[in-house]
C-alpha cells in the first residue's frame, strides 16, 4: 500500500536529515547543512502526503482498511467524519507527527537566525523519527483481512464501518484533539534546545531563544486542557470538568512541569543561576509527555481507567518503553557528562527576593506534578510490588494537591510584590499591607456562606491574595509599559480559576427529581416541568424540561439513548448558563406510563423474503445484519451481535429499513429495539436455524405499540439537577491565563529577535 511506502520514505528522509545535520555540526561543511534542510523538508512533504491519503480513505469510506472501518461510517456528518482521522491510536500518532513536522519547519527557520540549527534540528528531527517509527509499527493502512487473518477473506470490503464512539460525536472532537496534540508537539522544542545546549556547551545563550517556545507550549497545551475540561462538563453528564483520569493527567503533568520551568528560566535570565535546573526541567517537559503517552497508550491502565484503553500489542508497548529510555537515558547521560562543565553562579538570593519566591513556586509546581504522576502510576506501581493493579481514590489528588495549591496561590501573589535580589523588610510590609488585609476581609465574608473547611479557607485566602496582588502590580505595569504585564495577567487568571474551583465544587447543590409529564416540581429554587420528548437523529431522544424562576422561562433538553456501539445507555446533559451560576440537568431514566398504560404487542415468525402485517404495518424480513468484525467485549469474553433487516411500510408512506439487534455475551442477551414512526418498536424474540443446508432460518419478531387512551398514565422523567455557582470563574480564569501567556510569548519572541540582532 502506498501509505506504508510513504511512511517508510518519510522515515528514511528524516534519518538522513538527522545524519546530515550531525555531520554539518561536526565538519562545519555547508553542503551537509543544505542536505539536512532538504531532507527535513522532504520528511514534512511525505508526512503531509500520508496524512492526506489517510483523510482521503476516510472521506471515501474505504472500509477495507481496519482503521477506517473501526472509527468511521457513512452516516457521520462531514466535520465528525474528518475527526475520525485522529479518533484512534494510529490516527492520533499521525496527528502528533503532522503537527511536529509543522513546528519543525518553523523551528528550522527560527534556529537559522539564532545559530543553533544543526543541533536543535538534529534533536527535534529525532522526535519526528520516533513518531514515524511508531506509525510504521502501528500503521493506519492495515487491511481488515490482515487484522483478522483467517477470519476475513482477502480483498473483502465491508459495506459499512463500525462508526465513531457516541461519546466522541461532539463538535469539541473537531477542535480539542488538534489543540492538545499541538501542545504535545510544542513540548519537544524545549527538549531540543536543552540537549542542543549540552552538545554545544552553550549553557547560557540557549535560554533566551528557547523561552518563547516554552511559553507557547504552555499556552497551547493549556488551551487544549481547558477545551477538554469543558467538553467533559458539557457532554458526559456527571456535572464535573475534571475527573483525575489518566488521560486528563497525561496532559496536566507536562503542563505543570513546563509552567515551573518558565519560572526558573526567569531566574537564569536575570542572574545566570539555575542553569542545571533549567536544562533538567526543559528535558523533563518532553519526557513527561512520553511517560504519559506510555501510561495511556500501552494498555497498562486498561483495567483502572474510565477511558477506553486498548492493548496496542507488544511491539508498540516495548517501542514506547524504548522511546522513554532513549530520550530520557540519552539526555540524562549527556547532562551527567556535562555536569561539571555547567557554570554554577553564586547564589545571592535573599529570602525576601523575587528569585527566591520564583524558586519556591517552581518547587511547589514540580511537587504537584510528582504527586499527580504517582497517583496516575499507582496501578503500575502496585502491579510491580503486589502483583495486583490498584488505582488511588480520587480523594488522593485533593488531599495531596490542596496544600500545594495554597502555597502556589500565596507565592503567585508574593513574587509580584518583591524586587529582584533583595527587598527590605519595610518594603515587604508596605507592599503586603493592602492585599493581605483585603484578602482576609473578603475570605472572612465567605465563611458564613459555608466556607468552613480550614484548608479551603486557606486556599481561598491564597487565591484572593494572588488576585489582588497581581491586579495591583498589573495596573502599575499597564500605566508604565503594558508589554511587561503578561506575568501579572497570567497570575490573575490562575487566581480567578482557583476561586472558581472552590465555588463550583464546595458550594454546589445536587438534587434527584422525578418529573411527571406536565406537572411542575420545585427543586433548587426553580420550578421544573417535563413537557415530553422528541426524537433526534438515529435513536437519540431529547427530553424537554421547562425551567422557571421569577417569571423567567428557559428550556433544557438533556439527551438519553441506548448506544449499540457502547452497549449501554448514553446521557448528555443540558445546561442553563447564567452569569453567577449554571443549572446543570442530566436525564437519568424515563418511567413510562402508569397503571393505566396500554401496550399492544404482536409477534410473528418470518422466513427470509416473507412479508407479514404487524401493528397495521407491512413488514418484510430482508436478511441478517452480521458485522464482519465483531466488536471487542470490554470484559474480554466472546460477544456475538446479530441484526435483522426489516422493510417496514405504513399505508400511504414510503418504506423504510429498520434493524433491531440482539447481542449475546456469555450467558446474557441484550435486545436493542429498532423504533419506527407512530411509536412502534421492533425487537428480535428468537432465531431458529434450519435443520439442513437447504432450509432457511426463521426469525421471530415482536412489534410493540404504546396505545393512546383514557387509561394511559403519564410518563415520568427522572433527572439529576445541579447548581454550579460561579463556575464561569473557572472558564474566565483560564481565558485570562491564556491571554497573559499570549502576551508573554509576543514579548519573549521580540526579545529573542532583538538579542539575535545585537540590538539593545
Amino acid at each position: 500500500m502506498i501509505g506504508g511506502l510513504l511512511l517508510k520514505l518519510a522515515f528514511l528522509a528524516c534519518l538522513l536529515s538527522i545524519l546530515s545535520y550531525a555531520q554539518s555540526y561536526r565538519t562545519g561543511r555547508s553542503v551537509y547543512l543544505t542536505l539536512g534542510r532538504v531532507f527535513y523538508h522532504g520528511t514534512v512533504a511525505a508526512i503531509i502526503l500520508v496524512a492526506a491519503l489517510l483523510l482521503y480513505l476516510i472521506l471515501t469510506h474505504q472500509f477495507q482498511f481496519t482503521y477506517v472501518w473501526s472509527y468511521s461510517s457513512r452516516d457521520l456528518p462531514l466535520p465528525l467524519l474528518i475527526s475520525t482521522f485522529y479518533a484512534g491510536q494510529e490516527g492520533s500518532f499521525m496527528l502528533w507527527a503532522l503537527f511536529t513536522s509543522f513546528i519543525g519547519i518553523a523551528l528550522l527557520r527560527y534556529t537559522q537566525r539564532h545559530g543553533s540549527e544543526q543541533t536543535v534540528m538534529a534533536v527535534f528531527g529525532t522526535i519526528t523519527l520516533m513518531l514515524l517509527l511508531m506509525l510504521i509499527v502501528k500503521s493506519p493502512f492495515t487491511y481488515v483481512w490482515e487484522t483478522w487473518s483467517g477470519e476475513v477473506a482477502s480483498g473483502f470490503v465491508p459495506a459499512e464501518g463500525r462508526g465513531l464512539n457516541p461519546l466522541l460525536q461532539n463538535y469539541w472532537m473537531v477542535i480539542h484533539p488538534q489543540v492538545l496534540f499541538s501542545g504535545f508537539a510544542a513540548m519537544g522544542v524545549p527538549y531540543a534546545f536543552a540537549v542542543s545546549a549540552l552538545i554545544r556547551r552553550e549553557y547560557q545563550s540557549w535560554i533566551r531563544p528557547a523561552t518563547p517556545w516554552l511559553v507557547f507550549g504552555v499556552l497551547v497545551l493549556g488551551l487544549g486542557i481547558m477545551l477538554g475540561g469543558y467538553w467533559a462538563y458539557e457532554t458526559l453528564g456527571w456535572g464535573g470538568y475534571w475527573g483525575w483520569d489518566p488521560v486528563e493527567n497525561s496532559s496536566l503533568v507536562p503542563w505543570i512541569v513546563a509552567a515551573a520551568t518558565i519560572h526558573t528560566t526567569l531566574i537564569q535570565r536575570k542572574s545566570g543561576s539555575f542553569v542545571r535546573t533549567n536544562l533538567a526541567l526543559s528535558i523533563l517537559c518532553f519526557l513527561a509527555v512520553l511517560y504519559s503517552t506510555f501510561l495511556t497508550r500501552s494498555g497498562v491502565l486498561g483495567d483502572t481507567s474510565v477511558h477506553s484503553f486498548v492493548d496496542p500489542g507488544m511491539w508498540v508497548y516495548w517501542l514506547l518503553v524504548g522511546t522513554i529510555l532513549v530520550f530520557g537515558g540519552g539526555a540524562a547521560l549527556l547532562l551527567l557528562r556535562r555536569w561539571k562543565d555547567v557554570p554554577v553562579a553564586p547564589t545571592k538570593h535573599a529570602s525576601s527576593s523575587r528569585e527566591f519566591a520564583l524558586f519556591l513556586g517552581a518547587a511547589a509546581l514540580i511537587a504537584t506534578a510528582i504527586l499527580v504522576t504517582l497517583g496516575t502510576s499507582a496501578p503500575l506501581i502496585t502491579d510491580v510490588f503486589y502483583s495486583a493493579k490498584s488505582a488511588v481514590d480520587i480523594s488522593y489528588y485533593a488531599r495531596t494537591t490542596l496544600p500545594l495549591g495554597i502555597a502556589i496561590g500565596v507565592l503567585a501573589g508574593l513574587g509580584q510584590l518583591l524586587w529582584w535580589n533583595r527587598t527590605t523588610g519595610a518594603e515587604v510590609l508596605a507592599s503586603l499591607r493592602v492585599p493581605v488585609l483585603l484578602a482576609v476581609l473578603m475570605t472572612g465574608l465567605l465563611i458564613p456562606f459555608g466556607l468552613t473547611e480550614p484548608l479551603f479557607i486557606l486556599f481561598v485566602l491564597g487565591a484572593v491574595f494572588a488576585l489582588l496582588s497581581n491586579a495591583i502590580v498589573g495596573y502599575r505595569i499597564f500605566k508604565g509599559n503594558p508589554k511587561y504585564m503578561g506575568g501579572a495577567v497570567a497570575h490573575v487568571g490562575i487566581a480567578v480559576m482557583f476561586l472558581g474551583f472552590v465555588a463550583s465544587s464546595e458550594f454546589d447543590a445536587t438534587e434527584t427529581v422525578s418529573l411527571p409529564e406536565g406537572e411542575p416540581v420545585a427543586a433548587l429554587g426553580y420550578t421544573m416541568t417535563y413537557t415530553g420528548y422528541r426524537q433526534l437523529e438515529g435513536e437519540r431522544y431529547a427530553f424537554n424540561v421547562a425551567v422557571e424562576k421569577g417569571g423567567r422561562f428557559r428550556t433544557v433538553a438533556p439527551v438519553m439513548y441506548f448506544s449499540a456501539y457502547n452497549n449501554g445507555l448514553i446521557r448528555n446533559p443540558d445546561i442553563v448558563n447564567l452569569v453567577s451560576r449554571d443549572l446543570y440537568v442530566a436525564a437519568l431514566a424515563l418511567e413510562e406510563g402508569g397503571e393505566g398504560t396500554q401496550q399492544d404487542v404482536e409477534r410473528s415468525s418470518f422466513r427470509q423474503g416473507e412479508r407479514r402485517t404487524l401493528q397495521g404495518l407491512a413488514v418484510q424480513f430482508l436478511g441478517f445484519e452480521i458485522p464482519v468484525m465483531q466488536p471487542v467485549s470490554a470484559s474480554g469474553g466472546e460477544r456475538t451481535r446479530i441484526g435483522v433487516r426489516l422493510l417496514v411500510q405504513a399505508p400511504g408512506r414510503e418504506p423504510a429499513v429498520v434493524i433491531p439487534y440482539s447481542t449475546a455475551e456469555r450467558d446474557e442477551t441484550v435486545d436493542e429495539p429498532a423504533h419506527y414512526q407512530d411509536g412502534v418498536a421492533f425487537s428480535i424474540a428468537g432465531v431458529t436455524l434450519p435443520d439442513n443446508e437447504n432450509g432457511s432460518p426463521v426469525v421471530e419478531i415482536v412489534a410493540r405499540q404504546q396505545k393512546e387512551g383514557a387509561g394511559k398514565g403519564r410518563d415520568t422523567l427522572v433527572v439529576e439537577a445541579t447548581l454550579k455557582p460561579l463556575i464561569n470563574l473557572v472558564w474566565a480564569g483560564v481565558i485570562i491565563l491564556l491571554v497573559g501567556l499570549g502576551t508573554t510569548v509576543v514579548r519573549r519572541s521580540r526579545e529573542a529577535h532583538t538579542s539575535q540582532s545585537g540590538i539593545g
